[in-house]
């Protein structure tokens, strides 16, 4: 059933606006698909009420207004939309009469203010966002500054590279350097190769994930060695050697180490919105920062441990952190990427304050429990091992492949919509939505390397177009705002584009 929303009595008298598969929101800030007169509507609120197109039909959500949305009288928060109700903006504002698409507007009111109405005409939710520059295709072209901005980021980058290369060298000489970093890096692709793995629903871009594992693997170990080393000195000559040690193993480290890899996902969180969706997003950050902070700090133990003792003392160190415990970063760092993939998917003020700092702080607890722990009971440990981080790294599995399953049932549900508009055929909405059909449909396409990489990024705008509808279907449930209701048309028109070349 096919309805529209024909505006009565208000600036926009007249006004007729279908009511199609995606988002309308009625209220006097810039971004609103209905927009009415700051001065002349004034029972309407900058952001007053959103309508969704939902399974059931058209759902009107209240976006905390002023003045309150009233359904024939009465007053809603949420409430499906049938032809002949009329929607009330405020007490005496504004009315929005639902009725069905072939249904004629009506004559002019009586009640129409003096000002000529404006003109009738089907406004669509791709129209106003363009129009009021909210989606602007011309805006996903690299400019010069972006061009500008990578190429700064890159000499950073390899500044810091040089200057972590130059501590090795001191450290551990040519000879150390080499050996450790041979041992080091050669596992890394393939525990990186779990994270990418698990989050095949929405793979995130290829320069997101190289920059979170330099973010690790420079500069969390080049801030974290000097602020330890200036620490541990310090607490020697107060306390003497071995106790200094255990001081700056049990404090320095945690807070210094967890703070520096908690700042790249949160800064990852902040500024990269548009590539972090939900809890999923928030563990595989942390875990790639987490493997880039391991894999150099890797290549400190297993060279020193070389050169003092020889192959016979490298191999226990390797067996230690390479095959027993290579994930503990990992568990420590994803508390924080918990704490802030939880605050992507809240709309309470508080709370997106609140979890990345509990995360962070819980992620600094495990650290120095886990140093303590190696520190105390150096007989023990392999019983509290087993006992205590075993189970924790088996709970952060069942998580993640929990939060998997979660992403895939979303993407289901999000894109039916799409599939009932014929946007998307079933089929295209179950290889989205299902984990091993993303796997093997693009593969399908080979030898032919075009479709097959068409495949790819048409799997990756349908998941992103997903997690929008989802993060709007929340935010408007909550009366909050999203920044993903203008990013729906990008996905649509990428989507649209690629179905022919797939």
């Amino acid at each position: 059933m096919k309805l529209q929303l024909v505006v009565e009595g208000s600036t926009l008298h007249g006004r007729v606006l279908p009511l199609g598969d995606g988002w309308l929101l009625a209220g006097r800030a810039p971004e609103c698909t209905l927009r009415f007169d700051a001065v002349r509507d004034n029972t309407v609120s900058a952001r007053h009420a959103i309508i969704q197109r939902e399974i059931s039909g058209h759902v009107l959500y209240d976006q905390d207004s002023r003045n309150g949305t009233f359904v024939n009288g009465v007053r809603v928060r949420r409430v499906e939309l049938q032809p002949g109700d009329v929607v009330e903006l405020g007490t005496g504002g504004p009315r929005l009469r639902v009725a069905r698409i072939a249904e004629a507007p009506p004559a002019a009111s009586p009640l129409a203010p003096a000002s000529p109405p404006v003109a009738s005409r089907p406004l669509s939710l791709h129209e106003s966002i363009t129009t009021l520059g909210l989606y602007n295709p011309e805006k996903e072209k690299p400019r010069q500054s972006t061009w500008l901005g990578a190429a700064a980021a890159i000499c950073i980058g390899g500044g810091i590279a040089l200057l972590v290369l130059v501590v090795l060298l001191l450290s551990l000489g040519v000879t150390g350097t080499i050996v450790g970093s041979i041992v080091a890096f050669i596992p890394a692709p393939f525990y990186l190769a779990l994270f990418l793995w698990l989050d095949r629903y929405d793979p995130e871009p290829a320069w997101v994930i190289t920059a979170a594992f330099v973010w690790g693997a420079l500069v969390g170990v080049l801030i974290s060695f000097v602020m330890n080393t200036f620490f541990g000195a310090v607490a020697s000559a107060m306390a003497g050697a071995e106790a200094g040690d255990a001081l700056s193993s049990i404090f320095s480290a945690p807070i210094i180490e967890e703070g520096i890899k908690g700042l790249g996902v949160i800064l990852i969180w902040l500024l990269l919105r548009r590539e972090f969706d939900d809890v999923l997003d928030g563990v595989m950050y942390a875990g790639v920062i987490a493997l880039g902070f391991a894999t150099v700090e890797n290549v400190l133990y297993y060279g020193g441990m070389f050169l003092k003792e020889g192959v016979g003392g490298l191999v226990p160190v390797v067996i230690m952190r390479g095959v027993l415990s290579p994930y503990s970063h990992a568990l420590f760092t994803s508390m924080t990427g918990i704490g802030c993939g939880l605050a992507r998917e809240t709309h309470n003020r508080a709370l997106r304050v609140v979890l990345p700092l509990a995360g962070l702080t819980l992620a600094m607890f495990l650290h120095a429990l886990w140093n303590a722990v190696a520190t105390f009971t150096q007989g023990f440990f392999f019983v509290i091992y087993l006992i205590v981080w075993l189970p924790l790294f088996i709970a952060l599995l069942g998580l993640v492949i929990g939060l998997v399953v979660r992403e895939g049932k979303i993407v289901r549900r999000m894109l039916a919509v799409e599939v009932t508009t014929g946007r998307l055929t079933e089929a295209e909405m179950k290889a989205a939505g299902s984990f091993w059909s993303r796997l093997g449909w693009p593969l399908a396409a080979l030898p032919d390397w075009r479709r097959f990489t068409a495949r790819r990024r048409f799997l990756r705008a349908a998941t992103k177009l997903a997690f929008c509808f989802w993060h709007v279907e929340r935010a408007a449930a909550s009366r909050a705002q999203t920044i993903s209701l203008p990013l729906i048309p990008r996905f649509r028109v990428e989507i649209k584009e690629l179905r022919t070349r797939i």
